[in-house]
Parts: C-alpha cells; sequence; structure tokens
C-alpha cells in the first residue's frame, strides 16, 4: 500500500492510497467465490452457480462492496502508518476502480491540533468559599414552605404571588402571531412569563379581557428585529397562595415528629439563632400546635445539614467549573472545524426542543457558538493534560464513588449490579472520577484563589465573578457538561432499584477510558 499525504491547510489533510491491483483483484475473487456458494439462480442448483455467471450478474456490484471494504480498513491503516489523528468523518473520493489497476483513492479530513501545555504551576485558579449563617437557614424554611403552598379561589383582583389561568394571544397588524395559549397557568411576579403580560393581569377580575402593548420579534430566527405588538389575556380563574404553619403536620411530613431531646449545646447558634425551646427565630413555640419539645431546633438541624451537602456540592462543582476555564483561557490554538460544528449541532437541536421550532430557525447567536468553540477547546486541553500527565483513573475511587450513587436507593445491590454490568454506566462513573483527579492534580500545582462568597450565590452558581474578557475568547467557559464527554441524562443517578461490598470479582475491567482520552487504569 502506498500512501502521500498533503497539508491542504493548518489542520486539513489529504492522503493519497494506492492499495496493490494483486490484493484488489484477489479480495475480489474471494468474493465473487463466497458469492457463489451462497447464492440462488433460476437454472442452478443453490452453491453450483458457475463464477463466470457470478461474475457477469453480480461482478460490478461486488467489485464495489470490496473497494469500500478496502477504502476502510486501508485508510485505518494508513492513519496508523502516519500516525495522524484524524477527526470527523474523511470526505472519500475514488480515483481509480478499473480492473488490473490499484485501487486508488483519496481522504480528506482534519486532524486534532498539537496543544503546547503551559506549566500549570502558571495558572490562577478561583475556588467560592461560604458559610451557612441563620439567615439561610431561615430562607430555606420559608422556601420549603412555599413547596407547599395550597392555592384557594379568591374574589378579588389579582395581585403579586396569585396564581392565574388565562387565555392569551398575540396579533401584529391585526395578523395573529404564533399560537394562541389556552389554559395557561402562572403565577403573578414569579418571572415565568414576558413583563408585559405579568403586568397586564394584575387588577384583573375573573371573567374581565384586557389588551395591553408588548414588543415582541416576530421570527424567532432572530432577522426581523423588534416589532410592535398587542397581546389580550382573558382571566379564567384566581388562586391565592396559603402557607402552611410550622406545626408538626409540617415538620411531620419531614420526618421529624418526636421529641428529640437537644442539649443547647445541640441547638443552632449564631445570628439570630433561638433556643431549643422556642425554635429559633419565627420559629413556633415547642409544645404548641402539636410541636413536641426539640422538634424545630432538630428541623433546623436536619436543613443546615441538607444544606451543607448541598453547599459543598456545589463549591465543588464550581472550582471544578473554574479549572476548565482557567486551562481553556491559557491554551490558543486553532480547532477542528468538524469538532465545533458537531457541538453546534447538538445545540441547535436543544433549542429546536426547548423553543419547538424547527431547526433553521434556531439561531444560536454569537455567544453561544463562542462558548461552543471554548467547550471544544477546553475538551482537547483536557485530553492533553491527561495524557502528558500520565493521570491514570483509581479504582477504588470508583468503587467509592459507585457506593455513594447507590447508597440512596432502597435496593443498592440491583443499581450496584446494574452499573457493573453496563459499560456505559461504568465508563460515565470512571470520567467522572478522572474528572476529579484532574481538577485535584491541577489544583496542586495551580495558585488558588479563595473566593468569598455567600450561600446563595454557590448554590446558584454566582459566586465567582466573571473575568473581563480576553480579545477573541470567553472569559469563563460554559462547559455545558463535563469536558471529559459525560453525559448527565444517562447517569446512574437516574436508575431505581439494595449494601454488599464489592469483592475483588466485582471490580471495573481495565481499559474503559477510551474515545476522547484513550486514558489508562491505575
Amino acid at each position: 500500500m502506498q500512501v502521500s499525504v498533503e497539508t491542504t491547510g493548518s489542520l486539513t489533510r489529504k492522503m493519497t492510497i494506492a492499495v496493490p491491483a494483486g490484493e484488489f483483484e484477489g479480495r475480489i475473487a474471494d468474493r465473487v467465490r463466497s458469492t457463489a456458494k451462497t447464492v440462488s439462480l433460476p437454472g442452478f442448483r443453490r452453491g453450483r452457480v458457475p463464477l463466470k455467471e457470478v461474475e457477469r450478474r453480480f461482478g460490478d456490484a461486488l467489485r464495489s462492496e470490496v473497494a469500500s471494504d478496502l477504502v476502510k480498513s486501508s485508510l485505518e491503516d494508513a492513519l496508523r502508518q502516519e500516525e495522524l489523528p484524524m477527526v470527523g468523518a474523511p470526505s472519500v473520493e475514488l480515483v481509480n476502480l478499473d480492473p488490473g489497476a490499484d485501487l486508488e483513492f483519496t481522504a480528506t479530513f482534519e486532524v486534532l491540533p498539537e496543544v503546547d501545555l503551559v506549566d500549570l504551576s502558571t495558572l490562577h485558579v478561583r475556588r467560592p468559599f461560604a458559610e451557612i449563617g441563620e439567615t439561610d437557614i431561615d430562607e430555606m424554611v420559608e422556601s420549603l414552605r412555599k413547596q407547599r403552598t395550597e392555592w384557594n379561589p379568591v374574589e378579588r383582583a389579582v395581585a403579586a404571588d396569585d396564581r392565574v389561568v388565562v387565555d392569551y394571544s398575540v396579533t401584529v397588524d391585526g395578523e395573529v402571531v404564533g399560537e394562541p395559549q389556552a389554559d395557561f397557568t402562572f403565577v403573578v411576579g414569579s418571572s415565568q412569563v414576558a413583563t408585559e403580560l405579568d403586568t397586564a393581569v394584575v387588577g384583573m377580575t375573573v371573567g374581565e379581557t384586557r389588551a395591553f402593548p408588548l414588543t415582541i420579534q416576530r421570527n424567532i430566527d432572530e432577522t426581523s428585529g423588534d416589532v410592535e405588538a398587542i397581546g389580550e389575556v382573558a382571566l379564567k380563574s384566581l388562586e391565592a397562595p396559603s402557607l402552611p404553619e410550622l406545626d408538626g403536620d409540617f415538620f411531620e411530613s419531614f420526618g421529624v415528629v418526636e421529641k428529640t431531646g437537644l442539649s443547647d449545646d445541640d441547638a443552632p447558634t449564631g445570628d439570630g439563632a433561638g433556643s431549643p425551646d422556642d425554635g429559633g427565630p419565627d420559629g413556633p413555640v415547642d409544645g404548641e400546635n402539636g410541636v413536641p419539645p426539640g422538634t424545630f431546633a432538630q428541623f433546623r438541624a436536619n436543613v443546615r445539614e441538607r444544606m451543607a451537602a448541598e453547599l459543598e456540592a456545589a463549591a465543588r462543582n464550581e472550582t471544578r467549573r473554574q479549572v476548565m476555564a482557567s486551562l481553556a483561557r491559557a491554551h490558543r490554538f486553532e480547532l477542528p472545524r468538524v469538532l465545533v460544528e458537531e457541538e453546534l449541532e447538538q445545540e441547535r437541536e436543544r433549542a429546536v426542543r426547548l423553543m419547538g421550532v424547527q431547526i433553521e430557525h434556531a439561531g444560536l447567536g454569537d455567544i453561544v457558538e463562542q462558548r461552543v468553540r471554548e467547550r471544544v477547546r477546553t475538551r482537547l486541553v483536557v485530553r492533553e493534560v491527561v495524557r502528558r500527565e500520565g493521570l491514570q483513573v483509581d479504582d477504588e475511587r470508583i468503587r467509592a464513588r459507585i457506593e455513594e450513587i447507590v447508597a440512596p436507593y432502597e435496593q443498592p445491590d440491583d443499581v450496584r449490579n446494574w452499573i457493573y454490568g453496563d459499560e456505559e454506566q461504568l465508563q460515565r462513573v470512571e470520567l467522572d472520577v478522572l474528572e476529579d483527579q484532574l481538577v485535584e492534580h491541577v489544583l496542586a500545582k495551580a495558585t488558588v484563589e479563595t473566593v468569598a462568597a455567600t450561600y446563595k450565590d454557590v448554590v446558584t452558581g454566582n459566586s465567582i465573578p466573571a473575568l473581563p474578557v480576553e480579545a477573541g475568547t470567553s472569559a469563563d467557559v460554559d462547559l455545558g457538561g463535563s469536558p471529559l464527554e459525560r453525559d448527565d441524562a444517562g447517569h446512574a443517578e437516574a436508575a431505581s432499584g439494595g449494601d454488599a461490598a464489592v469483592g475483588e470479582a466485582d471490580k471495573p475491567a481495565k481499559g474503559r477510558l477510551r474515545r476522547w482520552f484513550g486514558g489508562k487504569r491505575a
């Protein structure tokens, strides 16, 4: 096999491959013989069709089949021979398929860029830090109450925080735009709908219809600019919120029903904290409303514990994001067009699912495209860090992570066996662990700045201020998922389904980290 490679662009290669005629014709002869043994033709016994008859009837098709197989296998061999890391599907063109001549074809494709890694010690990573105060717990308790809001019909004008059911439509110059909405439900002032609609319903009574002005884009692809429109809303029902009392029934719904016997040392302390007997700030008095002594303090302690777990996870995720953003900012290189286009196509499809429009109308905009490019860049940099630093996924950490995943389930044994028995799910866990190890590796070498933040900012992803945008780059990378290609939608946590220890026979098999990273296992 003869191979020549031409550089047609910084990341584009054109490979010309010639397979010797002897090999090509020999493969065709083998295919003719195998076909003759299986083909059925009128006038011939099965398996006894003469070779010349097979060639006469099927020669051209068999030649094309063999050529297709040889193109695929010889291209793979040539890529290995030339050590070219092709990405995406190649554009293949047959040059010569004539009988008695070498099979010749060209393949044009992109290759992965060379990533010149910076010294990891030069990186600067910001990491959030927050503490949970009594005010945070107060707000969480109030949020839990709101989650159990009861809605009661009322006969009055609409006010903020009411829940309404409406019919509405939008017209431009008398022409209806979009689909009119019937029996649409939302809470007033909750930012669930356009501001104009939210404002228009305030003061309405059931049965009333009201018109209101608003500004819209006539086309979803954002090419037509803003136009003035008229909205019309009809109020069909109105309900007012009723929050549950902090009483025995409320605490029972969270599994806190018995006297805990908490001491003063066990009760939450700090700004606005109360004693175990009075239930804390704005809490019920123990012993009243069916609340056993110590119940509210125990409830707040439970809430704090869950908030602490949420805070830890959110801080860890934000630190991970900051590590990836730091890696992306430190490395600038040309990106393979095919990888960017693949990511953009996924974003277009996601936009279609979210907006319910045809893909050609789902405009992405420059900001989303830039984020996609930085996501691709991050993956390529991470791939090179894993390779150069020799990172190996730790089997013990994989088993520990799986135990964390299965612990909440009533039948963790079933979930555990499912993960170990499913190649894709196990690989997701492995990539999660490898990503954690990568973050720890970078943090151990980089300069780490601790950024003080509030509990709310950390758990909502607003703890780290965005950096000034560098020329041609995105300041903070929106990964849109793991740079190690984790797909959260199929993650093992979504399973349902027993606490035996994982034995030696249950260890994950070696050699699963492939695709982007081809990583090693410890």
